[in-house]
């Protein structure tokens, strides 16, 4: 009997194995198919400095005219909230909903943070947790409401997902422009001022070992993040229970799982990420300790958005949300030394569009090939794996 086990122990582990190899191998397919383009586009549009262009392409954070040590210390730094954002949404995913409003989660969460910032000088040393821990709380808070409109009264939450991404724009841009406008916008410039110097995260370590590239503790509790989230959704019984839902909603209802809180939990979980993500970027010291800010326009924030294709490149696993981000973020610093070239910015932003709807089409393939196999019957079990029952009594 023991040996069975070991078998069958041994051809689950093997098939495990074959299908990370299967979600890595498409998704490295996704990123030669958009660099390819990218690198058609390159040719077409300005053949003369193709070749500086490609290589700036390819270069990515190492295009910083500082050095390429200083490159990696942005890249980490700009990618901080992005992991959280493709988190966000990956999250969400494993409970089978799509989280496109993690945009408006990160704006809310940033807002929050970024309130108590600047006008919770009270708080002391204790200023920027309390600010990143309440902006990923309104970040909860917001992605809870879109997981109450779907579980209770089945609204679509693709479309809920939107609408509360512009509500919670207009909601803060409001609230800034009126009541809290003359305690925290520089009217001159129409954005928030920075936060207190207690207020922003700490560089640790990290600006002796990245100077002046903006590198903080953010990027620190981003990794804390990655590990936590594997260990929730893959050793516990709570996050086997969400994968179980977005599985198979009907088989894991007849298990005893109660759907609809897992699809609230998932959503306010994914929203506290989200939040998270929009408060480490306020509150981030930034390069030279200068701090960020918030623009007043009517525009939703992109990291949200971000969150997608990150999610989708990383096959919705927390290291591969890591690095998903890392590398779209890579891509993005090639953007302004193209630019110098005479190349438009959106090169880079179209490489992401396909490297996302391979991404995307690789997903819907994979899934509908396993719909489309039936379990096997016992008979066509591999006679080592077949054992009578006299066999296994002895």
């Amino acid at each position: 009997m023991n040996d069975i086990k070991q078998k069958l122990t041994s051809k689950w582990n093997h098939f495990k194995v074959s299908q990370g190899f299967k979600n890595i191998t498409a998704s490295l397919l996704a990123i030669l198919l958009g660099i390819l383009l990218g690198i058609i586009i390159i040719l077409i549009t300005n053949i003369n400095n193709a070749g500086l262009g490609i290589s700036r392409l390819l270069l990515g954070a190492f295009n910083n005219p500082r050095g390429p040590w200083i490159g990696i210390g942005q890249l980490l730094y700009y990618a901080t909230p992005l992991i959280f954002t493709g988190l966000a949404v990956a999250f969400a995913f494993k409970t089978g909903v799509f989280n496109i409003g993690a945009s408006g989660q990160y704006t809310m969460g940033l807002f929050v943070a970024c309130v108590i910032g600047i006008m919770g000088d009270g708080l002391g040393f204790m200023q920027w947790p309390i600010a990143l821990l309440a902006g990923g709380l309104a970040g909860a808070l917001w992605g809870a409401i879109t997981g109450i409109l779907k579980a209770l009264f089945n609204v679509n939450i693709v479309i809920s997902g939107i609408m509360l991404n512009y509500i919670g724009m207009f909601v803060v841009n409001n609230i800034l422009g009126v009541p809290l406008r003359p305690y925290m916008v520089d009217g001159a410039q129409n954005r928030t001022v920075v936060v207190d110097q207690a207020a922003r995260t700490p560089y640790a370590f990290l600006d002796k070992i990245f100077p002046n590239s903006g590198l903080d503790f953010g990027i620190i509790i981003a990794i804390g993040s990655v590990v936590l989230i594997w260990f929730v959704l893959n050793k516990t019984v709570f996050g086997r229970e969400l994968k179980s839902v977005g599985m198979n909603r009907d088989a894991a209802k007849y298990a005893g799982v109660n759907e609809k809180r897992a699809i609230i939990l998932s959503m306010a979980i994914a929203g506290f990420l989200a939040g998270i993500g929009g408060a480490l970027f306020i509150l981030a010291p930034s390069t030279r300790n200068l701090g960020n800010q918030y623009s007043l326009e009517n525009v939703v924030l992109g990291a949200g958005f971000d969150g997608i294709p990150i999610a989708l490149l990383g096959n919705s696993h927390p290291v591969g949300v890591f690095f998903a981000a890392l590398f779209i973020q890579y891509i993005k610093l090639a953007g302004d030394p193209m630019q110098s070239l005479g190349y438009a910015s959106e090169i880079v932003n179209l490489i992401i569009a396909v490297i996302l709807y391979f991404s995307a089409f690789a997903l819907i393939v994979g899934q509908s090939i396993a719909k489309l196999k039936k379990k096997k019957p016992k008979d066509d079990l591999p006679s080592d794996l077949v054992t009578k029952p006299q066999e296994v009594n002895q």
